[in-house]
């Protein structure tokens, strides 16, 4: 069987090709505030999807994240991201785009307020491959998270979809954030019944093996 890249790779790519800047000179880029939105969205997707195809990771794994291995496998693999998840950082009076500045601030040994740390930093560059890896990686930690704490990652849905403030929101795009000029606020059914049909989609096309598996 020839093994696919998965679904969270492809999809990451494309959605960094269409955002990024592209310079005459040197390599494409993204600003901070726009992965901001970027990666936050990875690990919602990843959480979203991890959650609705738990009882199915020995084809969820290879299919969303290109992630193979012998029976059981992925479930380990889920089982041990989500526990370091759990007991590092995530809670689930957190938004995804908390955990997603929590972990990047760590990675970039920031110790200020890691809560407004895309906000000060929004307008700075990062290259088009390093943003699109970190969005793999957050689709990943995500899609972990959700099959082994669905729980945490609805709570953590309807914490970030919560409405904000006109105001607030108004201020965080003119910080230079990668969010639309109004809110969509979309339920949690309706945001996982669009994110699995387009998965399906990709799977029936791409990998009909797991297709099988998977929708049901």
């Amino acid at each position: 069987m020839e093994k696919v890249r998965g679904y969270a790779r492809i999809l990451a790519r494309a959605r960094v090709q269409q955002e990024a800047s592209k310079p005459w000179f040197g390599k494409p880029y993204l600003k901070y505030g726009q992965c901001y939105g970027l990666w936050s969205y990875f690990f919602q997707l990843g959480g979203i999807l991890g959650a609705r195809h738990s009882s199915n990771l020995d084809a969820f794994g290879p299919a969303f994240l290109g992630a193979y291995g012998p029976p059981g496998a992925v479930s380990k693999f889920f089982t041990e991201v989500a526990k370091r998840l759990i007991a590092d950082s995530v809670k689930d009076t957190m938004k995804f785009q908390d955990y997603v500045s929590l972990e990047f601030t760590k990675q970039v040994g920031y110790t200020g307020d890691a809560r407004t740390y895309f906000t000060q930093h929004g307008m700075e560059t990062l290259p088009a491959e390093t943003a699109e890896e970190l969005a793999w990686q957050y689709s990943e930690s995500g899609g972990a998270l959700g099959a082994i704490h669905p729980q945490v990652v609805r709570q953590m849905f309807f914490q970030t979809h919560t409405p904000v403030s006109k105001e607030k929101w108004q201020q965080a795009r003119a910080a230079g954030l990668d969010i639309p000029p109004e809110q969509d606020v979309m339920s949690f059914e309706e945001t996982e019944k669009g994110e699995n049909e387009a998965f399906m989609l990709y799977c029936r096309e791409c990998c009909p093996e797991f297709y099988v598996v998977l929708n049901k």
